[in-house]
């Protein structure tokens, strides 16, 4: 329960963190979008919580429980954000392309994704890594063929999306594993 309330919660963060640079693509449109991006954000986190004192009711799992949040973890964190500077770096000073800095730094959050299938134990995150990697090579392809606002908009709002989506997955999944413990069904 612990994990799926952390993943979550990082992931409703950096969804509403992506949806806000989407938004600098829509200048006149910014406060409707940031009202729908919170009204999202709260949606979430509600259900989070919902989720969390329906799960209440479980037995802990104990000392014995692995912690998903320990070496290999930090290894693919510290892998990420040194891909994000460097790669941030020959954007900015050898292309002079920093337009795309924050997609470089959606494809490596993407990335970083990969490796927490054999972590966490689950899927999603493969799922998730191949999204953030295709909408950044979207972005990347848009943006690079004349279309300045692709860069922030399919970055921002597809980044959020993705993000967002799963955490939905994630809560559904949650959900139905929860009830099923709960009800005492092998399966």
């Amino acid at each position: 329960m612990a994990t799926l309330m952390a993943t979550t919660f990082i992931s409703c963060g950096f969804g509403i963190g992506w949806w806000f640079y989407g938004v600098t693509s829509a200048p006149e449109q910014a406060t409707i979008l940031r009202i729908v991006g919170i009204a999202i954000l709260i949606g979430l986190v509600a259900w989070v919580m919902s989720l969390r004192r329906h799960g209440g009711q479980l037995p802990d799992p104990g000392e014995g429980a692995k912690n998903p949040f320990g070496k290999q973890y930090g290894i693919a964190v510290l892998l990420m954000v040194v891909a994000i500077f460097a790669g941030s770096r020959v954007l900015t000073g050898l292309l002079g392309k920093p337009e795309a800095v924050a997609t470089w730094i959606l494809f490596c959050v993407g990335v970083h994704f990969i490796p927490f299938t054999k972590i966490f134990g689950s899927t999603r995150f493969r799922t998730m890594a191949l999204l953030l990697c295709g909408v950044a090579i979207l972005a990347t392809v848009l943006g690079s063929s004349g279309q300045p606002l692709a860069w922030p908009a399919v970055t921002g709002f597809g980044g959020a999306i993705v993000m967002w989506g799963t955490v939905i997955a994630s809560l559904r999944a949650g959900h139905t594993e929860i009830t099923r413990q709960i009800n005492g069904s092998p399966l």
